[in-house]
């Protein structure tokens, strides 16, 4: 009986210790793409993580096992996060289909128009 809960927690800890996550660069939103831009489109990938000659025997271990399978959730998917971000940002304002893009040309095209705004015209 004193033996099940630390196997059961060396179990769970290299159970979720393969759950290592590393950001990549995401091929197939690269070659979609018609537009160029300096960031790229990213997702997370698992690691493999060879545990093989591991050997926990303590709490400390184990700690460090699922701090490190954690840390990398948390970083690794805050770069991605924030990576995704400035390209959705920087593909909407460059690229000619992008909702900024036709906003600013849309505004430019109505300083060209020497008419007058009327109440007919600005409801349609």
């Amino acid at each position: 009986m004193t033996m099940r809960k630390p196997l059961a927690a060396v179990s769970l800890a290299l159970a979720l210790s393969a759950c290592v996550v590393v950001p990549v660069e995401d091929r197939d939103a690269t070659a979609a793409s018609d537009c160029d831009t300096y960031t790229k489109s990213m997702t997370l990938e698992q690691a493999r993580l060879d545990y093989g000659r591991l050997s926990c025997h303590d709490e400390a271990c184990l700690a460090v096992i699922l701090a490190v399978s954690a840390g990398s959730l948390i970083v690794s998917g805050s770069i991605v996060l924030t990576n995704n971000t400035v390209h959705w940002l920087e593909y909407q304002g460059t690229c000619s289909d992008g909702f900024l893009n036709n906003t600013k040309q849309r505004f430019l095209d109505s300083l060209d128009d020497p008419e007058p705004l009327s109440a007919e015209r600005l409801a349609k």
